[in-house]
């Protein structure tokens, strides 16, 4: 089956979709922060195949998550780290593992705890926060459409959810 490219999607998630959503993509970036850069060591520490790891690797340093740069020294040695826009990812990989950790947690307590390297004290949980600084939940939200570049995806799913109510509606 061939997988479909949400590339061209006129959706913000889909798009982040598109570059992020693989387990294999979360883990190289996982690693990636801690400062894991050769791709033997990805090779050797998460055991996938070296083609899915080339692959996922190329596909990083296309959606410029990545840059690779050739290592001093040694003409066969390639680095890949993470460029700004990779380092913007810093936040969703922290709300990951919190959100594993509260859904699945271990018997032993955390797997890992994301600290500050200036104190050593842990970070607070990724939450969403209003203007004025108030946690907003998902029951406290909506998505409201822009009236200039508004996403055609997102106003076709309004309008079905919009015939689905009519259509549910009782006298």
């Amino acid at each position: 089956m061939t997988r479909r490219s949400f590339a061209e999607l006129d959706c913000s998630l889909a798009l982040a979709a598109e570059y992020l959503a693989d387990k294999w993509v979360m883990v190289i970036l996982r690693n990636a922060f801690n400062g894991m850069k050769r791709f033997d060591d990805f090779y050797t520490h998460l055991g996938v195949s070296s083609k899915v790891l080339a692959a996922r690797l190329k596909a990083l340093t296309d959606a410029e998550i990545l840059y690779r740069r050739e290592v001093a020294g040694d003409k066969r040695a390639v680095e890949y780290k993470l460029t700004p826009k990779g380092l913007e990812l810093f936040p969703l990989l922290v709300f990951m593992g919190q959100w594993a950790d509260r859904w699945w947690p271990p018997k032993g307590g955390p797997r890992s705890t994301v600290c500050e390297r200036a104190n050593g004290l842990p970070v607070q949980d990724v939450v969403v926060l209003s203007a004025s600084g108030t946690v907003v939940t998902a029951k406290d939200a909506m998505i409201r459409q822009r009236k200039v570049g508004a996403s055609k995806a997102l106003q076709t799913m309004h309008a079905i959810l919009a015939q689905r109510a009519e259509k549910s509606v009782k006298f």
